[in-house]
């Protein structure tokens, strides 16, 4: 997790690590109009099928506020690549990352292939806009 707080901060100033991304695991970040966030998946982002993936999300607002964990409404739905959704309303926590508030839970994805993983919510006290985000993720044998 530490290899990855500090691209997500210079992502969110706004510094460009095209060069550098060839060299880096998969880090997920999406954006909608208002809210954007961090994915990440243990072990290291490429999480193996029928093994518990520990997941986390961190949340920004546009122009690089970072949102607590506690004032986001959300829900994580997991399809599978045949849009059959296989998770939804995963149990979410408030977890540290790095002494940053970040929402997270586990995942356990059935077979190898390809999933998309939606967070979606809605601001606690209307300090952002509802927002839906989706996260390809490859999962391993």
């Amino acid at each position: 997790m530490h290899r990855i707080l500090p691209i997500f901060i210079l992502s969110v100033l706004g510094i460009s690590l095209t060069p550098l991304v060839g060299a880096l695991p998969s880090i997920a970040y999406r954006q909608a109009s208002t809210v954007g966030a961090s994915m990440h998946l243990e072990p290291h982002d490429m999480p193996r099928a029928k093994q518990a993936s520990p997941t986390w999300f961190m949340l920004t607002q546009r122009g690089g506020g970072l949102i607590p964990a506690e004032n986001c409404a959300c829900q994580v739905a997991v399809y599978d690549s045949g849009h059959q959704e296989i998770a939804q309303n995963s149990s979410l926590t408030t977890t540290l990352v790095e002494a940053y508030q970040a929402i997270g839970t586990t995942m356990t994805f059935p077979t190898p292939g390809t999933y998309t993983v939606v967070l979606s919510g809605r601001s606690k006290d209307e300090t952002f806009q509802p927002f839906e985000l989706t996260f390809p993720v490859i999962v391993s044998p």
